[in-house]
């Protein structure tokens, strides 16, 4: 996502940084009490703090790679009561995570995915970094423009797509949903990492 400049990250922002549907994620995603989360592509940060106040004991760790996202998102939190360990923000890419091997619960990624550099890597950090039966949750707009002159794997919009990513690092038990409301049709995607593994 390091393609993306100043001018892009405010006008994202100003139009999508604070969805009700965020609001909604914790619950969608299954948040639970004292749950490590990881968001990829946390933006400017509206969706990192409801995940880190949906439960007790929540930790997010929140990474853009966007100087004016994460500024924005620190701003949001400088705002709030929100501090570490709660809520973390990092300047980094999907393809930069670094945590403990087996330390989170989920991780999650709203809108984010087909602007990922290397899929194959982010998502092998994630799957990594997982404990055993952690998740990962994904969603996308559907309707949203892939044209522009921002790079998108049009490929990562999509159930099969993104299905065949997830398999090809060891994610099982894939399923998809589809949540309407009137701020957008957007495709859900969950998997899990197997107890075994």
């Amino acid at each position: 996502m390091s393609h993306w400049n100043n001018e892009h990250a405010l006008s994202y922002d100003e139009k999508w940084g604070e969805l009700a549907f965020h609001t909604e994620i914790p619950t969608l995603a299954g948040v639970a009490d004292n749950f490590h989360i990881a968001e990829i592509g946390c933006g400017g940060g509206y969706l990192s703090m409801c995940l880190a106040q949906s439960a007790e004991g929540v930790q997010v760790l929140a990474l853009d790679p966007t100087d004016t996202m994460i500024e924005r998102a620190k701003n949001r939190q400088k705002k709030s009561d929100l501090r570490f360990p709660q809520l973390q923000f990092i300047k980094a890419g999907a393809e930069e995570l670094q945590v403990n091997t087996g330390s989170l619960d989920l991780v999650i990624a709203a809108f984010s995915i087909h602007h990922w550099q290397n899929a194959e890597l982010a998502l092998s950090l994630i799957f990594q970094g997982l404990k055993r039966g952690g998740r990962i949750w994904l969603c996308e707009d559907v309707n949203a423009p892939s044209s522009g002159d921002l790079m998108v794997d049009v490929n990562l919009k999509t159930f099969s797509g993104v299905k065949e990513r997830l398999q090809s690092v060891g994610f099982e038990s894939i399923v998809k949903n589809v949540h309407v409301s009137s701020e957008g049709e957007f495709l859900i995607i969950e998997a899990l990492k197997r107890t075994d593994k």
